[in-house]
């Protein structure tokens, strides 16, 4: 069972991240570019995957260390793995959807 205060600290710190780095929640759509009511959906432990896009922006454009988030660093790791695998998995329906109708215009 995942104990509900550890998870709340994860958003408070990422908003505290973001204060210290004087970055609002608009900026931040518009780096993952998306509106800015799944940003505050995320940072408000409503939306796991943002949530996990903009630790990893974090990361990737402010070198922030996700342990400054995270209790256990791996947890942006295998979100964004889990992530990847769910896009793959998409990807591999789209082509073969698109090879099906490949052979149907062919005949």
């Amino acid at each position: 069972m995942v104990d509900k205060n550890k998870a709340q600290d994860k958003y408070a710190r990422a908003k505290a991240v973001l204060k210290s780095l004087n970055v609002d929640q608009y900026a931040l759509a518009d780096k993952l570019g998306i509106k800015q009511g799944p940003v505050s959906l995320a940072l408000n432990g409503k939306n796991e995957k943002t949530f996990l896009r903009i630790v990893a922006l974090l990361e990737k454009e402010y070198g922030i260390i996700p342990t400054d988030i995270f209790d256990d660093p791996q947890t942006v790791s295998q979100g964004l793995q889990e992530q990847l695998a769910e896009i793959k998995a998409d990807l591999r329906k789209v082509l073969e959807e698109l090879e099906a109708l490949r052979k149907e215009v062919r005949g």
